[in-house]
């Protein structure tokens, strides 16, 4: 006999959910939103001064009727923090009464004409365009707890943008053979920003521009915080941006190329000289909150792989060391740190080469640094991040689409996009509503952009934000009173 609460006849089920009928009425009262979000990350624009800053700096249009270029270029910040991935999807706040109120505002610009602003840039204004940037990142660093300002960690990497359409200015094919744009990024590790960006053709080198925009980043960003990191991989390894980071007084952890002069010398180190590598958490570098200890779960890929591929090749133990060495045209001897880990079979023994050479995979960091060897590794891995940042600055704000056709117009695009994000990050840092280096963009846009709320006149220049009880509401207010701390 199958119990009641299982039967699936025509009997009257209590169901959770019971879809009533729908109708539909047009709102004839004060207007809805769904983006409530808005009103403090725009409330944060305003106490930092964002519009002002571009206006000063910007010179795009010769007359302002009726939009400034604060206008358009918020347009689109507005747009991306709004979860728009393109620029038609501008046209959805246009007909957005209740953010056109809390932004106040009686218009928004259409798509294309903010298309029309976008192709007006050329290098100078991009140029003018980063230095406003550059100014509201010093307001956004002041406004940091002083425990956050004493360590800066520079990230840079790069990543390919792959583009479709054949007649885009400056795509070109990548190393891998990719039709696409080669974006150069830096970031800071500790609070999740952008501190410089740079879309370029698609042939370029990884560290094509470095040299050039790190003495700027390295002196402004001095001038906030108290000790300087610069971290990058392989793409790096140049005397250019060593000599840089040394005149800077900044540390460095580059990886370094393995060259065949480098590798000989990695060879020679004596097996005694090798010593198990312990992994160690670095103060003051971000990480995820203690969690409770769980028991370690089966590796269901390796176990899967040793049935499939009963041949296939697995890691062991990593050890570390450490030597002084000269590049051929450097300046002078750095150390230069170096884990070799085993290659073994699916029992953990130790593969070997011909003439019973044990088989390692090598990886070599050089620093100026005084820090342990295991130190170094640790402070280098801490990069690891910046990869996630990336990706989801690329995916999560739509960047995978480039807009336009015009390689100065689509600078300038990923130019404002770094501004959305860095605008996202001294929301939650300042405001102190999550950790901007570990917040994902999509997780922002559900906790603090997609809420709905009725938005009425309060005011001459106030509105009133009517939320539903409960949880959103709690923390919707504690933002608003911190809001006014800032």
């Amino acid at each position: 006999m199958v119990p009641d609460q299982f039967y699936t006849g025509n009997q009257n089920l209590h169901r959770q959910f019971n879809i009533p009928a729908t109708r539909l009425v047009e709102n004839r009262q004060a207007p809805l939103t769904s983006y409530s979000g808005i009103a403090v990350a725009s409330q944060v624009a305003e106490k930092l001064g964002v519009a002002d800053v571009i206006d000063e700096r910007l010179r795009l249009l010769k007359r302002h009727k009726p939009y400034q270029e604060s206008d358009h270029i918020l347009t689109i910040v507005y747009n991306l923090l709004t979860g728009g991935e393109s620029m038609m999807d501008i046209e959805r706040l246009q007909g957005q009464e209740g953010l056109k109120k809390i932004l106040g505002t009686a218009s928004i610009p259409d798509p294309t004409t903010t298309g029309d602003f976008l192709a007006r840039f050329k290098e100078s204004d991009l140029q003018d365009l980063q230095q406003a940037m550059a100014d509201l990142q010093q307001r956004a660093f002041g406004k940091l707890d002083s425990h956050r300002r004493q360590r800066a960690s520079i990230d840079f990497d790069s990543s390919i943008h792959e583009v479709y359409g054949e007649k885009k200015e400056g795509a070109d094919f990548s190393y891998d053979g990719r039709w696409s744009y080669h974006v150069l990024y830096g970031t800071l590790a500790e609070t999740g920003e952008v501190l410089h960006q740079e879309l370029r053709e698609g042939n370029k080198t990884s560290s094509s521009g470095t040299a050039e925009a790190l003495p700027g980043i390295l002196e402004r960003v001095q001038q906030s915080f108290q000790q300087l990191r610069f971290r990058s991989d392989s793409g790096f390894y140049d005397k250019e941006i060593v000599r840089i980071c040394e005149e800077n007084q900044t540390e460095f952890f580059i990886v370094a190329k393995q060259t065949q002069a480098l590798m000989r010398r990695v060879l020679a180190i004596a097996d005694e000289q090798w010593k198990s590598l312990r992994r160690q958490k670095i103060a003051g570098s971000p990480g995820k909150k203690k969690a409770k200890k769980r028991k370690k779960r089966r590796n269901r890929k390796r176990a899967i792989t040793i049935r499939r591929k009963p041949d296939s090749e697995f890691r062991g133990r990593t050890q570390v060391s450490s030597f002084s060495y000269q590049p051929t045209g450097w300046a002078r001897e750095y150390r230069f740190v170096v884990t070799r880990t085993e290659i073994v079979d699916k029992e953990n023994k130790q593969l070997l080469l011909q003439e019973d050479l044990c088989r390692y995979i090598y990886h070599v960091i050089v620093t100026n640094t005084a820090y342990s060897n295991s130190a170094v590794i640790s402070i280098a891995d801490g990069r690891s991040n910046q990869e996630n940042l990336i990706k989801d600055f690329k995916y999560g704000m739509g960047l995978s689409h480039v807009p336009t056709g015009r390689l100065m117009a689509n600078k300038a695009y990923f130019l404002i996009a770094a501004l959305a994000w860095n605008l996202k990050t001294w929301m939650v840092n300042l405001l102190k509503l999550a950790d901007g280096a570990r917040l994902r963009f999509k997780r922002f846009l559900y906790l603090w952009i997609y809420h709905p709320s009725v938005v009425s006149q309060a005011g001459t220049n106030r509105v009133q934000l009517r939320m539903d009880p409960g949880e959103y509401f709690r923390r919707f207010r504690q933002a608003i009173e911190r809001l006014a701390l800032l």
